[in-house]
């Protein structure tokens, strides 16, 4: 069976894409995995590294932009969907799948026209442009939250969450201690305003230092600021720009402040781990805030605006879950229970059910 899956563009939507790929070819050895991207997608630089092919087309967004960008993505359409065209003829899929970004939409287009079965996988709790488009006109559509906005097809809409990496289930531990532990990181660019709200309340953490230590992630240029707060405060803390494998840190943790998007949340409860979550303000429909409020609403995690984190909201919420192991407890339950840690297998389970009928 031949799959192609089409997006990126970012972590968010490539990383789930990838471990559905890696899934098939898990549950079906003898199968073969084409990915469509961009060049200037994040799927440019990752693909390659791994044992997957990718194939590119031209195509560039329309929300956000300026008025010369729309007008360049708007030519790039008809360009884009006639290298799609090419590349499915060539490659003959069985099933292609959208994950979001740039060059789903093209593809999928192509494929439809084509008559090849599709679907697509939404990672968020609100459907991007383009799955929202697609969503009238492809087969299958694989949701991550039960709540999705807009209602799709209950026909054709499955809810098995958000893919995440297999090895996360299977990582070990960091060195275990008697302190609290508390993994902070902002995406895989750090987040300016997460650090700056520890530099500027790590004195209030001041009366804790011999009860905690952190592992924090910055992201490029500030480790070294953040890194001499938490020194001078006294607290124990490893800071750096990127955690390459995050896994460990993850089993780690006794609480986890970070952003929400849909990847982190989805690891967050497929790992049982309760959370201060922080959406970032300026994300596409507010998405990181409906997010959020999907684990607040359930227990599992506690939200605190950006535009709250000058007023020392985030040392405080900490230094409350300090003293509070038994609440701690019972939203690593909640989040636990919220996960949903097979669902790369379980869309790749099903597209290969389709092939079998």
């Amino acid at each position: 069976m031949r799959l192609l899956i089409a997006g990126g563009g970012t972590g968010g939507h490539l990383f789930p894409a990838l471990a559905v790929a890696r899934a098939f070819k898990s549950e079906h050895p003898d199968g073969q995995a084409l990915f469509v991207g961009v060049k200037k997608g994040i799927e440019a630089r990752i693909i390659p590294r791994t044992e997957f092919p990718i194939r590119f087309i031209q195509a560039s967004g329309i929300l956000g932009k300026g008025a010369f960008n729309k007008m360049k993505a708007f030519t790039d359409i008809p360009v884009g969907l006639y290298q799609s065209l090419a590349i499915i003829r060539e490659y003959r899929p069985d099933f292609v799948l959208g994950v979001g970004g740039y060059a789903s939409g093209p593809t999928l287009a192509a494929a439809v026209l084509l008559g090849i079965t599709t679907g697509i996988q939404e990672q968020n709790s609100v459907m991007g442009l383009t799955n929202r488009l697609l969503s009238h006109f492809v087969n299958y559509i694989y949701i991550s939250w039960e709540n999705t906005s807009p209602v799709t097809d209950p026909g054709k809409t499955r809810l098995v969450g958000n893919p995440i990496r297999e090895e996360l289930l299977s990582a070990l531990s960091l060195e275990n201690t008697d302190r609290f532990k508390l993994l902070i990181f902002g995406g895989s660019l750090g987040a300016r305003s997460v650090n700056q709200a520890m530099i500027s309340g790590v004195e209030s953490l001041k009366p804790f230092a011999d009860r905690i230590s952190i592992r924090h992630q910055t992201g490029v240029g500030a480790a070294a600021e953040v890194s001499r707060a938490y020194s001078e405060a006294g607290i124990e803390a490893e800071v750096t720009e990127f955690i390459e494998d995050i896994g460990p840190y993850y089993k780690w943790a006794d609480l986890v402040v970070c952003r929400s998007g849909a990847g982190a949340l989805a690891e967050l409860t497929a790992l049982g781990k309760p959370a201060i979550l922080i959406p970032y303000p300026f994300a596409i429909k507010n998405h990181q805030f409906h997010n959020a409020k999907s684990l607040e609403e359930n227990g599992a995690a506690i939200i605190a605006l950006d535009s709250e984190l000058d007023s020392g909201v985030l040392p405080k919420t900490i230094i409350r879950m300090i003293g509070a192991p038994e609440q701690l407890g019972k939203m690593a339950q909640n989040a636990w229970k919220l996960g949903r840690p097979q669902a790369a297998r379980s869309i790749a389970r099903e597209i290969l059910k389709l092939k079998r009928k």
